[in-house]
């Protein structure tokens, strides 16, 4: 996906779907609803556009976050895999969640019990976002 700011072309990288089932495969899972995440992308690619580049990397990473949790496309492991990917998605897009593994553990369970909005989740995330430094 690409965002066009004031002429400045910005681009944001989403790990394609095989990406996604790679990683659901290395954690012992198997897919159930490829159609689940290719709503996901689509989902990504029309609906979530802010001209703040960090404040949409906060977004999408949501997005996949509370989407893989919550639409289960996977036999087993969509706290882990949807983890993994938003992991990989702000890795993709030169940024890194300033948070401890509990923490991860932690926000992933409140994800899957709906104890978590998604505009908490958002802020949450983009208070902890850290470019990668080249």
């Amino acid at each position: 996906m690409q965002i066009i700011i004031s002429g400045v072309r910005m681009e944001i990288i989403i790990p394609s779907i095989e990406e996604i089932i790679d990683i659901n495969k290395q954690l012992g899972g198997g897919v159930i609803n490829r159609g689940n995440l290719e709503f996901l992308i689509s989902k990504i690619e029309s609906k979530y556009k802010d001209k703040d580049f960090k404040k949409q990397v906060a977004k999408i990473a949501a997005i996949i976050w509370m989407h893989i949790i919550e639409q289960h496309p996977f036999t087993d492991g969509n706290k882990r895999t949807a983890t993994e990917t938003m992991l990989l998605f702000l890795e993709k897009n030169d940024y890194y969640l300033d948070c401890p593994v509990a923490g991860k553990v932690y926000l992933s369970l409140k994800i899957a019990n709906h104890e978590i909005e998604y505009d908490t989740l958002i802020s949450w995330i983009y208070g902890r976002l850290k470019e990668v430094k080249k």
